[in-house]
């Protein structure tokens, strides 16, 4: 499925191309771009959360590139496929903690702190599958569609369909909308629930292959 952000990446990374930067390289502005996302969400302002969104939206453009760019130019390595899962996993846990600061600041609720730390929970834990992926060799998504164990054949249920379409890459859109429309404390509860029933469902969907087991 081919995600809203990835069609927006495109110029950044035809230009990325010419340019001759390294796709590793691109990996680390990402970072910093989410780093930039974490201190304007955690200012707790609306005018911080839309910047934080921006921000936000420009770590999954450049996410989005940096892979393009390596498969174009021949420069797919292993040392670059586990940092963009790093930074990714860093980011996004980075992201619902400044969306929590930001909002105990604001409200001065606690709560809010406390749903920061479940969805950083929940996205970590997301990683780590894909840690396992990795680690196993059953291709390089971090989430969704693992191969299926030597000599078996893997099949798509309904659930692998449906974390496809969560995974399709479109995260930043949705922070991007709910800070217009300044319901970020709504989004916070949504992540905090959401990304620990994912963490869930990845889990149990790919088990019987990360295990072996069919």
């Amino acid at each position: 499925m081919r995600s809203i952000n990835r069609v927006l990446a495109a110029p950044f990374t035809g230009f990325f191309i010419r340019s001759g930067l390294h796709p590793n390289f691109i990996t680390l502005l990402g970072g910093l771009a989410g780093i930039l996302a974490f201190l304007f969400f955690s200012a707790g302002t609306k005018a911080g959360f839309i910047a934080g969104a921006v921000m936000f939206e420009m770590f999954y453009i450049l996410d989005n590139c940096d892979g393009e760019v390596a498969r174009a130019r021949g420069l797919s390595s292993t040392f670059g496929s586990w940092m963009d899962t790093v930074v990714d996993c860093c980011i996004h846990t980075l992201t619902f903690v400044g969306i929590s600061v930001g909002l105990f600041r604001l409200t001065q609720d606690p709560i809010m702190l406390f749903l920061g730390v479940a969805a950083g929970i929940g996205t970590f834990l997301s990683t780590f599958v894909a840690i396992l992926q990795k680690t196993m060799n059953f291709g390089p998504a971090i989430h969704g569609m693992p191969k299926a164990p030597e000599g078996e054949i893997k099949r798509i249920t309904a659930a692998d369909r449906a974390i496809e379409v969560f995974c399709a890459g479109d995260l930043s859109l949705v922070v991007l909308l709910f800070a217009v429309l300044n319901r970020m404390e709504l989004f916070l509860w949504l992540g905090a629930i959401g990304a620990n029933i994912f963490c869930i469902v990845l889990l149990a969907v790919n088990f019987k292959y990360l295990t072996g087991r069919q």
